[in-house]
């Protein structure tokens, strides 16, 4: 499988547990806050390095553990559905820091350095002030 195959089967299957914890708020208000920051490290994981998504994928792993411990507390319908799901997510967290290593990099859209001859970089940098012609430089 493609590294970008693997990226997106990774955040596609985050996606489901993350959606039905959401959904399970009318037990618990905790599941759509655990949701929600399960959804923004889901998204980081888009914009950071391999290390950075591992550490990103243990945060996820947890959240995961936190949805299953509310779960457990609250022994209702919708809570045995998060139940589920918060196991879910702890598998599909570990799943990503196993493949992280073999996720796509960011492009350079999001690098701070200036690439010389890269007719954006020259246009990021007349948006700084920089004279991308100014042989100084």
């Amino acid at each position: 499988m493609t590294p970008q195959r693997v990226r997106l089967v990774s955040l596609l299957a985050l996606a489901v547990p993350v959606g039905v914890t959401a959904t399970a708020g009318s037990v618990s208000a905790a599941f759509p806050a655990l949701a929600l920051a399960s959804a923004a490290a889901g998204l980081a994981l888009l914009l950071a390095g391999a290390v950075f998504r591992r550490v990103l994928a243990v945060l996820l792993a947890l959240l995961g553990v936190c949805v299953v411990l509310v779960a457990v507390a609250i022994p209702e319908g919708p809570a045995v559905v998060a139940l589920i799901a918060g196991t879910v997510q702890v598998l599909v967290a570990i799943g990503i820091v196993v493949t992280a290593r073999r996720w796509p990099a960011s492009g350079s859209r999001y690098s701070r350095t200036r690439v010389t001859g890269d007719p954006t970089s020259d246009w990021d940098a007349l948006s700084e002030g920089d004279d991308p012609t100014d042989a100084a430089r």
